[in-house]
């Protein structure tokens, strides 16, 4: 009676406790404690720059006013917090984790705990439950063996009839190791150094991603300041095109103008009109689109500190040199993708190594070790004389087409990965030196721009005192005040593309300095968001 009770007393433990299980919460932070602390340890071997690598989603805690327009620091901090896609990009390195984690369990001491519990009638009434336990410990080494240990209790008991139930304790232990096919670190732990591997280049990844959203924030930030400061011109010009229309009827009236000079001035009255609904509809949706870019709602309403852009238009902007050359050798050497590149071209010939492995004789060596209790009516812990055992299993490389072709297949992909990689390295010298061409130019054309919209403004100006004079026709002023919008318009795009440009210079060369949020950080972002460190 008292051993029928010890069962269902552990029987019921068991159960409530397999059952139940962890709570959610529990599993959560156990995975978030193990990931972020691989993590912390990975990042330190890739850069000095700090990383919060929680991947809780995090909106802002306040709806940005209207009143109050975002800086470029505001939006860089939102869209850090909120960005779908930065979000993802996060938690693939989470995941990759993950992966990692699953990789190093397959080599720690892995134990479990099975039992099964069944009840038996069979055609002559006997009725019986049979039960068992078994707890089983498996550790795999680094050169490929595997070492099992197992408990397991067995019991069995007659509910009809006087027959005592029977319990027996079994212990074994288990060595699997590979001699050929199989052994070895680099083949055992293949998986696991690819694991370990995989998680520095997404840190990688994410680095990169993490300025080149950097940029493509500002760019976005950048576009908008260039688009409102073109609506505004296009106001300034219907303003002014009115006004022109007024003074040449009073000079039409005066006889001292046409009525087809009248009807010009109206036209182009009209078109300006038409242009400035057009550029306030366009800055509308591109305010929309980024506000959901920023991951917020479109029906929030944000305006955008234009301070910025702003300086630039009154003040210029000054060259900045770069050396084509130099900057080339910089890429060469801070790149993390060709860093990446270079990694996965030794990991693909550490494949070429594994699969040479699999065509090899399978030869594992066996070696075991078991012992059993008698048979009895209560739990015994008094084990018999031991029974050993020793042996090989044999597998000739015989018929190993799959693995002769998975092992073509990877030295195609090593020699296609030293091609890769050759072009990674031309495909970066290539665009480092684009980039700076193209720095030159688009300075060049700022500088051509900035002349254009002087020689404009002069030129509206002289026209309209020539129109006073009865010198110069209506059309001439309407021509030059169309050229002077242009201009206008053109500046501002010189100076946003220029900024935009050189921030993918410093992106592309690794050397676009990001802070511990994921903000842009430096000299140029400090000149345009008017902040100092």
């Amino acid at each position: 009676m008292k051993q029928m009770k010890w069962i269902n007393s552990l029987g019921i433990f068991l159960a409530i406790f397999f059952l139940t299980g962890c709570g959610a919460a529990r599993i959560r932070t156990s995975a978030d404690r193990e990931v972020y602390k691989i993590l912390e340890k990975k990042t330190k071997e890739v850069t000095s720059e700090k990383i919060p690598w929680d991947i809780r989603f995090q909106s802002i805690q306040e709806t940005p006013s209207e009143d109050t327009p975002l800086t470029l620091k505001d939006v860089l901090i939102i869209a850090t917090k909120n960005n779908r896609d930065y979000q993802s990009a996060k938690e693939d390195v989470y995941l990759q984790t993950l992966a990692l984690i699953s990789q190093r369990y397959n080599y720690s001491l892995r134990y479990g705990i099975d039992g099964t519990v069944t009840w038996e009638k069979d055609s002559l009434g006997t009725e019986n439950v049979n039960a068992d336990l078994n707890l089983n410990l498996v550790k795999w080494l680094a050169q490929g063996a595997q070492i099992t240990f197992n408990i397991a209790q067995e019991y069995l008991k007659y509910l009809i009839g006087d027959t005592d139930g029977i319990f027996q304790t079994v212990v074994g232990l288990d060595i699997l190791q590979p001699l050929f096919r199989g052994a070895g670190r680099s083949v055992a732990q293949a998986g696991l150094i690819q694991a370990e591997r995989d998680v520095i280049y997404q840190i990688r990844s994410f680095l990169r991603y993490q300025r080149g959203f950097s940029v493509t924030v500002a760019d976005k930030y950048f576009t908008l300041l260039e688009v409102e400061n073109n609506l505004e011109n296009y106001s300034k010009n219907y303003i002014y095109l009115k006004q022109t229309r007024g003074r040449i009827e009073m000079l039409s009236e005066a006889g001292r103008a046409t009525p087809i000079e009248v009807d010009q001035t109206r036209q182009d009255e009209y078109r300006a009109y038409q242009s400035w609904l057009s550029a306030n509809n366009n800055y509308q949706k591109l305010l929309d689109e980024f506000k959901i870019f920023l991951g917020l709602s479109p029906e929030i309403k944000i305006s955008l500190e234009a301070e910025g852009l702003e300086t630039f238009l009154e003040e210029g902007i000054s060259e900045i040199k770069v050396e084509p050359q130099e900057s080339v050798k910089l890429a060469l050497e801070k790149r993390l993708d060709l860093m990446t590149a270079y990694d996965q071209l030794e990991d693909s010939k550490r494949d070429v190594h594994v699969a040479l492995n699999a065509l090899r004789t399978r030869l594992d060596l066996n070696l075991g070790v078991e012992s059993r209790t008698p048979t009895g009516d209560k739990p015994s812990w008094e084990f018999e004389e031991p029974t050993y055992t020793a042996g090989f299993n044999l597998e000739l490389p015989l018929n190993k087409v799959p693995e002769r072709n998975a092992y073509i297949q990877a030295l195609i992909s090593f020699e296609r990965e030293k091609r890769s990689v050759t072009q990674t390295r031309d495909e970066l010298k290539l665009d480092i030196l684009n980039l700076c061409r193209d720095l030159e130019e688009l300075y060049q054309t700022y500088i051509i721009q900035d002349k254009s919209l002087k020689l404009a403004s002069k030129r509206v100006e002289g026209t309209d005192l020539l129109l006073q004079a009865g010198r110069a026709t209506t059309r001439d002023l309407l021509e030059a005040q169309e050229s002077y919008l242009n201009a206008k318009n053109s500046l501002s795009t010189a100076i946003v593309n220029y900024l935009v440009s050189y921030l993918e210079f410093l992106r592309d060369t690794e050397t676009l300095e990001i802070d511990e949020g994921g903000v842009w950080k430096g000299d140029l972002y400090e000149k345009i968001s008017g902040e100092r460190d």
